[in-house]
């Protein structure tokens, strides 16, 4: 073999071994960011926001040092925030689905509003989390999750209103009280699948009532 040949092979074989290892890297980082998410969870809904500190955290999730948090999470802010995104990224693996099959405006309200209720109820240590970051953390914290939730479901109320099946109203105003009920409904969440569905029930027709023109079926 050239030396030339010898040179590429080294070259190539270098190549190769660096592009594996971001690869590798990044999915033992993924890993042990969802293992650290998902034990911040269970330590907000057991055990609530005040004794969710590092070093809990750290016992939940088996971990041998609380820097291996700090490592991913730049301070428990930082770490409230990434939980709560999480949990509302997986309910949009759900309500977008259920929304895109409805064909009305009037529909894909109430498939929002079904869809919430029924994965805040599926998972309701999440729920309870998600809550309890509500709750504790400073305004200025949580705000961002709670004023975007209400201005993409605004935009929906929006479209419902331009296409005319929605009565004149502030949609902001409209789609934070949405916000407001289902938030009260994880913090209170009922205690059979029956009453699930009876309060689900209960919060579409309340706000079909709200939202419809008056005099419309």
């Amino acid at each position: 073999m050239s030396g030339s040949q010898l040179t590429l092979d080294k070259i190539t074989h270098a190549s190769n071994f660096v592009g594996m290892t971001p690869s590798r890297t990044y999915l033992s980082t993924e890993h042990r960011r969802r293992e650290i998410i998902d034990a911040t969870v269970r330590v907000l809904a057991e055990q609530g926001f005040a004794a969710t500190s590092f070093a809990r955290i750290r016992e939940e999730a088996g971990l041998s040092s609380t820097r291996m948090i700090s490592y991913h999470f730049d301070g428990k802010v930082a770490l409230m925030q990434a939980v709560v995104e999480d949990v509302i990224r997986r309910a949009a693996a759900v309500m977008v689905p259920a929304m895109d099959a409805e064909e009305t405006w009037s529909g894909k309200l109430a498939a929002y509003i079904r869809a919430n209720l029924g994965f805040l109820a599926g998972d309701r240590l999440a729920a309870r989390a998600v809550i309890e970051v509500i709750q504790n953390s400073p305004r200025a914290d949580s705000g961002l999750r709670e004023d975007t939730s209400a201005l993409m479901l605004s935009i929906l109320l929006t479209h419902g209103q331009e296409a005319g099946e929605f009565r004149a109203f502030d949609p902001l105003v409209v789609a934070r009280s949405i916000r407001a009920t289902i938030d009260a409904f994880a913090a209170a969440m009922p205690s059979t699948d029956a009453a699930v569905e009876s309060t689900t029930n209960e919060i579409v027709a309340l706000y079909r009532r709200a939202t419809r023109i008056e005099g419309a079926s």
